[in-house]
């Protein structure tokens, strides 16, 4: 049974900070509330810092602070200190950041915190005594009210570093339109896992690498062992105008999709968290039952997969359009053994096939169109690069169109490669003087021919449009 949320907190909490705001303000004496130390998965994201980090988060809850200003109910709160110590760590001491409501940083109210990358070797070394005895944590305000103390030593929340939740795999958009379902393999793990939830966020403003704005539209609660979710045409009115957010997806917008997964116990609190996010846009009524793979999008800009596949099984993938696109398998992943393109623009395309003999250069190999099933030669490659979208169909926002790739692979395993958009014409880059001999050489070892392998009839018109168009280049 799913449970939905709302935003009651934040009407709770403007109410409070309303009324608070008309009374006299006066300094508040050290209130310690909770801690939290676990371990904080950090899925690829162009909209959260830290992308792609394992990191250990420590958070502590105290009154005074920015918050407690903010509302009303004290006056010395900017003036809050919160520190960090570890008695087998010396040279760990750290002040703690104020992570609060007002901080705009996305905390929860009056809270302070630290991170530290279970990457860094330093970090690694120490995670055996941090498990062992816990952190302790010192609040302190100089300008607390007279006879109360000016500072609190505590100690802080148990941390457990065996608790490390897993990223979801398969995530799979099925068409629906504006309503589609979300279907997704949660790994098997050790580490309990005790809630879920699942949010979107409308992107508002985007640069490549960054999601600068965003709107949360959804967030829930699902049932544990969910492995779908089907978004509602209608949004729950009791979300409506606070804050203002749109009734239900909406048309040629772009959203992120968060899964949450979290281990809690009642007596000790959040262990672990693992957070994985995807973007997509709602697919034509042409997708309406058929499943497409979506991938996470990171700063890098490079969209990531993470599939299982089978020989000879075609999957599609969707990223956001581009002018073209490099596609590239993982490490120790099967090969690609065929690629069949969707129709945008005039639905023509080139492919580029990749040459360590010229120096990490692809060389343009043949032309292809959408629609028809193009078979790599031999036993399949590993990378290879499409060109040839019309820059307006890729940057009209209200197309709607996402460029959907149907690939099959030469073997068994799983697809964890990526798919990175190309926004520079790569015919901009001098090709060196020998591309024409080594492309002759290629066709002569065999390399696919554009009349035995073009994807399309040699005598179609829209072969010999594109060979019309490809002359006068």
């Amino acid at each position: 049974m799913k449970t939905r949320r709302s935003w009651w907190p934040l009407i709770v909490l403007g109410t409070i900070g309303f009324l608070a705001g008309h009374v006299h303000a006066v300094p508040m004496a050290i209130d310690i509330g909770t801690s939290r130390v676990f371990n904080d998965r950090i899925g690829n994201s162009r909209f959260f810092a830290g992308a792609n980090s394992d990191l250990l988060r420590v958070s502590a809850f105290v009154a005074p602070s920015d918050d407690s200003d903010w509302l009303g109910l004290s006056s010395n709160g900017a003036t809050t200190k919160v520190t960090l110590t570890h008695q087998d760590t010396p040279d760990l001491a750290r002040e703690l950041d104020f992570f609060g409501v007002t901080s705009g940083r996305g905390g929860s109210i009056n809270e302070f915190g630290t991170t530290f990358n279970l990457a860094n070797p330093l970090v690694a070394s120490q995670l055996a005594a941090w498990d062992a005895t816990p952190f302790t944590l010192t609040a302190s305000n100089l300008n607390v009210p007279t006879g109360t103390p000016t500072s609190v030593t505590y100690a802080a929340q148990d941390y457990r570093s065996d608790v490390l939740l897993p990223f979801l795999t398969d995530v799979s958009v099925t068409g629906g339109r504006l309503s589609p379902t979300i279907s997704w393999v949660v790994p098997d793990t050790d580490a309990p896992i005790t809630n879920a939830r699942i949010q979107i966020r409308r992107i508002d403003a985007e640069e490549p690498g960054r999601i600068l704005a965003a709107t949360l539209v959804l967030s829930e609660a699902i049932t544990l062992g969910t492995t779908s979710y089907t978004i509602p045409a209608q949004f729950d009115s009791s979300l409506s105008g606070v804050p203002p957010h749109p009734e239900g997806l909406e048309s040629g917008s772009k959203y992120e999709f968060v899964v949450i997964l979290e281990s809690r116990d009642q007596v000790t609190g959040l262990h672990g968290r693992a957070r994985t996010f995807f973007e997509f846009t709602p697919l034509s009524d042409g997708f309406a039952d058929v499943a497409v793979f979506l991938p996470s999008v990171g700063p890098d800009g490079v969209f990531k997969f993470d599939v299982k596949v089978e020989a000879g099984e075609t999957i599609l993938i969707d990223p956001v359009v581009a002018i073209g696109y490099d596609y590239q398998i993982g490490e120790g992943d099967p090969l690609f053994a065929s690629v069949t393109l969707p129709d945008v623009g005039d639905g023509l395309y080139e492919l580029w096939l990749y040459s360590l003999a010229l120096d990490d250069y692809f060389l343009q190999t043949d032309a292809l169109a959408a629609g028809f099933e193009y078979f790599f030669a031999g036993s399949g490659v590993d990378r290879f690069r499409v060109l040839g979208i019309e820059t307006s169909a890729g940057l009209d926002p209200g197309d709607g169109t996402a460029f959907v790739t149907a690939l099959t692979f030469a073997g068994d395993g799983r697809f964890t490669g990526t798919m990175t958009p190309i926004v520079i014409e790569v015919a901009s880059v001098p090709e060196p003087p020998v591309l024409a001999l080594i492309a002759l050489a290629l066709l002569g070892f065999g390399v696919a021919k554009v009349d035995r392998r073009v994807g399309y009839p040699q005598e179609s018109d829209r072969y010999q449009a594109y060979l019309a168009d490809k002359a006068h280049r």
